[in-house]
């Protein structure tokens, strides 16, 4: 009997220990699957794809209720643009300032804007071009759609089917664009006579159709660059040339003389702003040709042929070939508030050079024609500007150059030359 008690005894203890090495071992196996899950849920990586081949890995840390820190890292390539973008990551105490700083990341990405539906002139009529979707990113949707992955641990992520990007305003089926068709169809039934002494100049929509297009608003606008070049022309039919004054004038005596010297000019701004209401109104009229008095440029003065004058007062930049004027336009020049101020004296064109990278203290602006006549300052294309003329240097002017409008930019370019005198007053 004391045998088979041991026996039984030998058992009992056996069976217990086996009992807790399971619990042992099965509580272990719990707390590690426990910890492994919880290191999963603090992590999420997302494969977000988009138009143009547009691919971007992100992965996110500092998921848990506790965290921190939390961190998103980026890998992002578009294939089509041939492009790879560095790998960038950042972390800040919450997800809301992460997720700011990825979107910045989204936005400053190259893109092609939606293009509206529109109208182009061809063939004496408009015709209808279609809108075009453009790649550009709606970053307030995507900052919700993210939110939501993240929540549901979603990850992928397609842009184009999440209807991320920012559409066109306005479809060719717009009510808007039968409105502005129409505004452009009476725009067209105007037919102007310029008028100037012996000679009239129609103007018809076969020269004026061109010069139509619509805004961003829909709202017809006139080229005035284009109607610029038109003017630019019949100034040359009808005015004389400043040698053919001169030759009327005996100018040998004194400065005085030239000074006083005043002769009349057709005043193309004028005419631009003239002709604009009446072609926008659909008008069938005749008008003179507008002319104001001026004196003589300086160049003329000093006996210059082939000079660039720039009045800082006018913001006028006057281009001369032969002592003919061949190119008149509004600029931009120095901030004087600012001590920006364009230097006033009589310089010149020392090179010329496209596409260049200006930079001073705080800036580096690119500019595709690069014409300095002084110590760092020079003439050059200003795309960043909307508007030339009036008082804009007042409050917005340039650190000291003379920025020229980006369709007359190449046209100066192409006819100044290095050693070409440019005075400024």
């Amino acid at each position: 009997m004391k045998k088979n008690s041991r026996f039984a005894t030998n058992c009992a203890f056996l069976f217990l220990a086996a009992v807790f090495i399971f619990t042992s071992c099965n509580s272990e196996s719990s707390n590690s699957s426990l910890k492994s899950k919880a290191a999963r849920l603090n992590v999420l990586s997302i494969e977000i794809s988009g138009r143009e081949n547009l691919k971007i890995n992100l992965d996110i840390k500092g998921l848990r209720p506790k965290s921190k820190r939390i961190s998103f890292k980026i890998h992002a390539v578009s294939a089509s643009e041939n492009q790879s973008f560095k790998d960038i990551s950042w972390q800040s105490p919450n997800i809301d300032s992460t997720m700011t700083l990825f979107l910045k990341f989204i936005a400053d990405l190259p893109y092609n804007a939606p293009q509206n539906a529109n109208y182009k002139y061809e063939s004496n009529q408009f015709v209808l071009k279609e809108s075009l979707p453009g790649n550009q990113l709606d970053t307030s949707k995507i900052r919700l759609q993210l939110t939501k992955q993240i929540k549901s641990r979603g990850v992928t992520l397609d842009l184009d089917k999440q209807q991320l990007y920012i559409l066109p305003k306005y479809e060719s089926n717009s009510e808007e664009i039968k409105v502005a068709k129409k505004a452009l169809d009476r725009c067209l039934k105007s037919s102007i006579t310029l008028i100037a002494e012996n000679e009239s100049f129609n103007l018809t929509k076969t020269i004026y159709g061109p010069w139509l297009s619509l805004d961003t608003t829909l709202e017809v606008k006139v080229d005035k660059f284009l109607m610029q070049l038109y003017l630019q022309k019949i100034a040359l039919k009808i005015e004389p040339s400043l040698t053919e004054i001169l030759e009327q004038f005996d100018i040998s005596d004194t400065t005085k003389a030239l000074d006083e010297i005043k002769f009349p000019r057709m005043n193309i701004s004028k005419e631009i702003e003239e002709l604009s209401a009446l072609i926008l109104k659909g008008s069938n009229s005749s008008k003179q040709i507008i002319f104001s008095n001026r004196g003589l440029p300086n160049g003329i003065k000093l006996g210059y042929k082939d000079f660039v004058e720039v009045s800082l007062a006018e913001q006028k930049l006057w281009l001369f070939k032969d002592g003919n004027l061949i190119i008149e336009t509004d600029i931009v020049t120095g901030n004087e508030k600012l001590g920006r101020t364009t230097p006033v004296g009589n310089y010149k064109i020392l090179y010329k050079q496209k596409n260049k990278t200006l930079r001073g203290p705080g800036y580096a602006s690119f500019v595709s024609y690069w014409m300095p006549f002084y110590n760092g300052y020079g003439l050059h294309d200003a795309n960043w500007r909307r508007t030339f003329g009036s008082n804009i240097y007042e409050r917005g002017g340039s650190h000291g150059c003379v920025n020229l409008p980006p369709k007359i930019a190449p046209l100066v370019y192409q006819n100044v030359h290095i050693g070409m005198p440019v005075l400024i007053h």
